[in-house]
């Protein structure tokens, strides 16, 4: 009996554009597989706050825009396979995840239940573009003097003596947090490149909740230790030592096929 010839691509060309320069189409011709996506200087941010104690009103400024959270959350150790897997399975033409059991995407009801981001609000929308494009051309990195500049003119009442509530009103940094980590899943799931950035525990959480295949065993707590309830990702930090018979460690081509071969309900 003959057997049919797999098709490796989407089955509705006309709306995955993208296809030809899609990671997975590098892939299936061979190439990229057992290549991991990284980032280059991921623990800079705990590296710095490990020996300092932040200043009170830096403290309530992350507290009214809610990224206090993740500082209280921790540093997590990120699986790059299950990051890796999950990014070749993005589709920057609809912005979801094309799985065997269907389609799937981060919300914002995520962004506010696994991580505590504020969602509530105005959107961030600036508008802002520097001027040098080498500062925007895919680095990780610019400064914050023109972004400061930008929105002191997009707001001239802002001022250093303005009141909180009129400086955090205008934020719904949840929703720009989800907008950045969607660009940076996009740039990734095409070409070749192997660095990436973003919000990427956010998606490795993400995944642990939502797909009970990729989640590691976690031990129990210390006696003194009372079980956390929101926001998700919490769970996750405080019991760091996760067993090491879980199978998906750093293992790519396990992940992808957990993702294969998905059933629905």
């Amino acid at each position: 009996m003959d057997v049919p010839p797999i098709h490796p691509g989407p089955y509705a060309p006309e709306l995955l554009v993208l296809q030809g320069d899609h990671r997975s189409a590098h892939i299936w011709d061979g190439e990229l597989l057992s290549q991991t996506l990284c980032a280059r200087r991921v623990d800079d941010l705990w590296d710095f706050l490990r020996d300092r104690d932040l200043h009170p009103r830096v403290v309530q400024r992350l507290q009214d825009t809610g990224f206090y959270r993740i500082i209280q959350i921790g540093r997590m150790q990120l699986e790059w396979a299950l990051i890796t897997a999950l990014i070749e399975q993005w589709r920057p033409e609809t912005h979801t995840f094309h799985l065997t059991i269907g389609e799937a995407t981060i919300t914002l009801q995520d962004m506010e239940l696994l991580y505590g981001l504020l969602v509530d609000g105005m959107a961030l929308l600036t508008g802002f573009r520097p001027q040098d494009e080498t500062t925007s051309s895919g680095a990780s990195r610019m400064s914050l003097t023109p972004i400061r500049q930008y929105l002191e003119v997009l707001y001239p009442e802002i001022a250093v003596d303005a009141e909180e509530l009129h400086i955090t009103r205008y934020t719904s940094w949840g929703a720009a947090v989800l907008a950045y980590m969607y660009r940076q899943m996009c740039q990734a799931s095409m070409g070749t490149q192997s660095d990436v950035y973003g919000f990427l525990s956010l998606l490795q959480v993400w995944a642990w909740e939502w797909f009970l295949q990729f989640q590691p065993p976690l031990p129990q707590l210390p006696p003194n230790v009372a079980p956390p309830f929101l926001p998700l990702a919490r769970r996750w930090v405080l019991r760091r030592t996760l067993a090491r018979e879980y199978d998906a460690h750093h293992n790519l081509p396990l992940c992808r096929d957990v993702l294969d071969l998905l059933e629905g309900a």
